[in-house]
Protein backbone atom coordinates (compact mmCIF):
# COMPACT_ATOMS: atom_id res chain seq x y z
CA UNK A 1 0.00 0.00 0.00
CA UNK A 2 1.65 3.44 -1.10
CA UNK A 3 2.08 6.18 1.62
CA UNK A 4 -0.56 8.53 0.00
CA UNK A 5 -3.71 5.60 0.51
CA UNK A 6 -2.29 5.16 4.37
CA UNK A 7 -2.55 8.63 4.56
CA UNK A 8 -5.96 8.42 3.33
CA UNK A 9 -7.14 5.35 4.90
CA UNK A 10 -6.40 7.12 8.44
CA UNK A 11 -7.79 9.93 7.39
CA UNK A 12 -11.04 8.00 6.81
CA UNK A 13 -10.65 5.95 9.84
CA UNK A 14 -10.95 9.42 11.71
CA UNK A 15 -14.01 10.68 10.08
CA UNK A 16 -15.50 7.48 10.75
CA UNK A 17 -14.75 7.54 14.48
CA UNK A 18 -15.87 11.49 14.60
CA UNK A 19 -19.23 10.60 12.59
CA UNK A 20 -20.10 7.86 15.56
CA UNK A 21 -19.50 10.42 18.07
CA UNK A 22 -22.15 12.88 16.40
CA UNK A 23 -23.98 10.08 15.62
CA UNK A 24 -24.62 8.91 18.97
CA UNK A 25 -24.88 12.77 20.19
CA UNK A 26 -28.07 13.04 17.71
CA UNK A 27 -29.50 10.20 19.44
CA UNK A 28 -29.35 11.38 22.22
CA UNK A 29 -31.25 15.01 21.73
CA UNK A 30 -34.56 13.89 23.30
CA UNK A 31 -32.63 12.54 26.16
CA UNK A 32 -33.19 13.90 29.82
CA UNK A 33 -30.30 15.45 31.34
CA UNK A 34 -27.79 14.12 28.43
CA UNK A 35 -24.28 15.67 28.31
CA UNK A 36 -22.70 15.44 24.37
CA UNK A 37 -19.50 14.40 23.35
CA UNK A 38 -16.66 16.27 21.51
CA UNK A 39 -14.16 14.40 19.32
CA UNK A 40 -10.82 15.70 20.76
CA UNK A 41 -7.47 15.24 18.14
CA UNK A 42 -4.00 16.03 20.15
CA UNK A 43 -1.02 16.88 17.80
CA UNK A 44 1.87 18.07 19.25
CA UNK A 45 2.80 21.45 19.52
CA UNK A 46 6.42 21.43 18.02
CA UNK A 47 6.60 18.10 15.67
CA UNK A 48 8.01 18.36 11.92
CA UNK A 49 7.13 14.90 11.29
CA UNK A 50 3.13 13.71 10.25
CA UNK A 51 4.09 10.61 11.83
CA UNK A 52 2.44 9.69 15.21
CA UNK A 53 4.69 6.98 17.00
CA UNK A 54 4.24 7.81 20.56
CA UNK A 55 1.70 8.45 22.66
CA UNK A 56 0.10 11.82 23.39
CA UNK A 57 -0.78 12.26 27.12
CA UNK A 58 -0.81 8.78 27.45
CA UNK A 59 -3.47 8.84 24.02
CA UNK A 60 -2.46 5.95 21.51
CA UNK A 61 -2.35 7.18 18.14
CA UNK A 62 -5.02 5.31 15.64
CA UNK A 63 -2.65 4.80 13.14
CA UNK A 64 1.09 5.56 12.20
CA UNK A 65 -0.44 8.32 9.85
CA UNK A 66 -3.53 9.91 12.23
CA UNK A 67 -3.12 11.72 15.28
CA UNK A 68 -4.51 10.33 18.40
CA UNK A 69 -8.37 10.84 18.92
CA UNK A 70 -10.46 10.78 21.95
CA UNK A 71 -13.36 12.00 23.64
CA UNK A 72 -14.18 15.16 26.19
CA UNK A 73 -17.58 15.14 27.49
CA UNK A 74 -19.30 18.40 27.79
CA UNK A 75 -20.75 19.69 31.00
CA UNK A 76 -22.47 22.92 29.82
CA UNK A 77 -25.57 23.72 30.58
CA UNK A 78 -28.53 22.53 28.72
CA UNK A 79 -32.17 24.56 28.56
CA UNK A 80 -34.62 23.57 31.22
CA UNK A 81 -38.35 22.35 29.95
CA UNK A 82 -41.25 22.94 32.22
CA UNK A 83 -43.40 19.74 33.62
CA UNK A 84 -45.68 20.35 36.35
CA UNK A 85 -44.58 16.78 37.39
CA UNK A 86 -43.65 17.65 41.37
CA UNK A 87 -40.97 14.71 41.54
CA UNK A 88 -39.27 16.31 38.82
CA UNK A 89 -36.37 18.36 39.39
CA UNK A 90 -33.86 20.55 37.44
CA UNK A 91 -30.24 21.38 38.00
CA UNK A 92 -29.67 25.07 37.08
CA UNK A 93 -25.77 25.33 37.44
CA UNK A 94 -23.14 23.24 38.79
CA UNK A 95 -23.19 19.86 40.40
CA UNK A 96 -25.07 16.31 40.11
CA UNK A 97 -27.83 14.33 41.65
CA UNK A 98 -26.42 11.32 43.53
CA UNK A 99 -27.61 8.31 43.32
CA UNK A 100 -26.76 4.77 44.87
CA UNK A 101 -26.71 1.88 42.68
CA UNK A 102 -25.48 -1.68 43.46
CA UNK A 103 -22.25 -0.47 41.41
CA UNK A 104 -21.82 2.28 44.15
CA UNK A 105 -22.76 6.16 43.64
CA UNK A 106 -23.06 7.69 40.39
CA UNK A 107 -24.20 11.00 39.19
CA UNK A 108 -26.59 12.33 37.16
CA UNK A 109 -28.52 15.28 35.78
CA UNK A 110 -31.59 13.51 35.32
CA UNK A 111 -34.00 14.71 37.48
CA UNK A 112 -36.99 12.55 36.04
CA UNK A 113 -37.48 11.10 39.83
CA UNK A 114 -40.74 8.42 41.12
CA UNK A 115 -41.00 6.82 44.11
CA UNK A 116 -41.22 2.89 44.65
CA UNK A 117 -43.40 0.99 46.51
CA UNK A 118 -42.32 1.86 49.60
CA UNK A 119 -42.03 6.13 49.05
CA UNK A 120 -38.41 6.23 48.68
CA UNK A 121 -37.54 8.82 45.74
CA UNK A 122 -36.01 6.92 43.06
CA UNK A 123 -34.61 6.78 39.30
CA UNK A 124 -37.04 5.35 36.31
CA UNK A 125 -34.66 2.38 36.84
CA UNK A 126 -35.22 1.86 40.85
CA UNK A 127 -32.25 3.15 42.12
CA UNK A 128 -32.75 5.61 45.04
CA UNK A 129 -31.75 9.33 44.82
CA UNK A 130 -29.43 10.25 48.07
CA UNK A 131 -30.28 13.15 50.16
CA UNK A 132 -27.51 14.73 52.67
CA UNK A 133 -28.72 12.19 54.94
CA UNK A 134 -29.46 9.41 52.87
CA UNK A 135 -32.25 7.95 51.16
CA UNK A 136 -35.34 9.74 50.73
CA UNK A 137 -38.69 8.59 52.21
CA UNK A 138 -41.90 10.76 51.08
CA UNK A 139 -45.26 9.94 52.79
CA UNK A 140 -48.39 10.76 51.28
CA UNK A 141 -49.30 14.23 51.01
CA UNK A 142 -48.32 17.26 48.35
CA UNK A 143 -44.14 17.56 47.74
CA UNK A 144 -42.22 21.13 47.62
CA UNK A 145 -38.61 21.12 46.66
CA UNK A 146 -37.16 24.73 47.39
CA UNK A 147 -34.50 25.85 44.87
CA UNK A 148 -31.93 24.83 47.58
CA UNK A 149 -32.84 21.18 47.39
CA UNK A 150 -34.90 20.77 50.60
CA UNK A 151 -37.78 18.50 50.18
CA UNK A 152 -41.20 19.00 52.13
CA UNK A 153 -44.24 16.82 52.36
CA UNK A 154 -47.07 19.20 53.49
CA UNK A 155 -45.11 21.55 55.12
CA UNK A 156 -42.60 19.14 56.87
CA UNK A 157 -39.36 18.96 55.79
CA UNK A 158 -37.94 15.51 55.05
CA UNK A 159 -34.55 15.51 53.23
CA UNK A 160 -32.56 17.74 51.38
CA UNK A 161 -30.88 16.38 47.90
CA UNK A 162 -27.63 15.92 47.96
CA UNK A 163 -25.88 17.81 45.07
CA UNK A 164 -21.81 17.06 44.21
CA UNK A 165 -19.70 18.78 42.04
CA UNK A 166 -16.11 17.97 41.36
CA UNK A 167 -12.90 20.00 41.41
CA UNK A 168 -11.60 17.76 37.98
CA UNK A 169 -14.39 16.83 35.96
CA UNK A 170 -12.06 14.70 33.54
CA UNK A 171 -12.48 12.24 36.32
CA UNK A 172 -16.10 11.66 35.31
CA UNK A 173 -16.84 8.83 32.96
CA UNK A 174 -19.98 8.26 31.28
CA UNK A 175 -21.85 4.97 33.05
CA UNK A 176 -24.47 4.74 30.54
CA UNK A 177 -28.25 5.24 31.54
CA UNK A 178 -27.61 9.14 31.87
CA UNK A 179 -24.87 8.73 34.94
CA UNK A 180 -21.31 9.05 35.40
CA UNK A 181 -18.58 7.59 37.91
CA UNK A 182 -15.80 9.14 39.19
CA UNK A 183 -11.92 7.65 38.84
CA UNK A 184 -11.22 9.48 41.87
CA UNK A 185 -13.45 10.34 44.53
CA UNK A 186 -10.78 13.04 45.86
CA UNK A 187 -12.21 15.15 43.49
CA UNK A 188 -15.94 15.24 44.57
CA UNK A 189 -16.22 19.24 46.07
CA UNK A 190 -18.11 21.13 48.20
CA UNK A 191 -22.03 21.72 47.30
CA UNK A 192 -21.88 24.23 45.01
CA UNK A 193 -22.86 27.67 46.23
CA UNK A 194 -24.78 29.18 43.05
CA UNK A 195 -26.44 25.96 42.12
CA UNK A 196 -30.16 26.21 42.25
CA UNK A 197 -32.57 23.95 42.01
CA UNK A 198 -36.24 23.65 40.08
CA UNK A 199 -39.14 21.76 40.88
CA UNK A 200 -41.82 20.92 38.19
CA UNK A 201 -38.48 20.98 35.33
CA UNK A 202 -36.05 18.83 34.00
CA UNK A 203 -32.92 19.97 31.96
CA UNK A 204 -32.89 19.00 28.56
CA UNK A 205 -29.72 17.70 26.32
CA UNK A 206 -26.95 20.36 25.34
CA UNK A 207 -27.23 19.13 22.05
CA UNK A 208 -27.63 21.91 19.40
CA UNK A 209 -29.85 20.27 16.67
CA UNK A 210 -28.88 22.36 13.86
CA UNK A 211 -25.07 22.38 14.96
CA UNK A 212 -24.83 18.66 15.23
CA UNK A 213 -26.37 18.07 11.35
CA UNK A 214 -24.64 20.00 9.99
CA UNK A 215 -21.56 18.82 11.10
CA UNK A 216 -22.25 15.04 10.13
CA UNK A 217 -22.75 16.23 6.97
CA UNK A 218 -19.38 17.80 6.68
CA UNK A 219 -18.06 14.85 8.71
CA UNK A 220 -19.89 12.25 5.94
CA UNK A 221 -18.50 14.43 2.91
CA UNK A 222 -15.01 14.08 4.52
CA UNK A 223 -15.04 10.31 4.59
CA UNK A 224 -16.08 10.02 0.99
CA UNK A 225 -13.38 12.28 -0.01
CA UNK A 226 -10.87 10.20 1.46
CA UNK A 227 -12.45 7.12 -0.08
CA UNK A 228 -12.19 8.69 -3.25
CA UNK A 229 -8.59 9.45 -2.98
CA UNK A 230 -8.09 5.49 -1.56
CA UNK A 231 -9.78 4.63 -4.75
CA UNK A 232 -7.71 6.85 -7.43
CA UNK A 233 -4.80 5.46 -5.70
CA UNK A 234 -5.51 2.05 -5.86
CA UNK A 235 -6.30 2.23 -9.59
CA UNK A 236 -3.15 4.22 -9.94
CA UNK A 237 -1.38 1.09 -8.48
CA UNK A 238 -3.22 -1.53 -10.17
CA UNK A 239 -2.22 0.31 -13.84
CA UNK A 240 1.29 0.37 -12.22
CA UNK A 241 1.47 -2.94 -12.00
CA UNK A 242 0.09 -4.36 -15.02
CA UNK A 243 2.21 -2.24 -16.95
CA UNK A 244 4.98 -3.64 -15.46
CA UNK A 245 6.80 -6.18 -17.76
CA UNK A 246 4.73 -4.83 -21.03
CA UNK A 247 6.63 -3.69 -24.06
CA UNK A 248 5.35 -0.70 -25.84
Amino acid sequence: MSGGMYLAAAGALVQQLRLEVLSNNVANIDTIGYKGDRSIFQIPEESESQVFETPIDGIQALSPYAPPFSTIVDFSQGALRRTGNPLDVAINGDGFFSIQTPDGVQYTRQGNFTLDTEGVLVTPDGHSVLGEGGEITLEEGTVEIDMQGNVYVDGDEVGRLQITDFINRDTLKKAGNGRFVTTDAQSAGERPENTTLSQGSLETANINPIQAMTEMIETSRAFDAYQKVIKSADEATSKSINSVGKTT
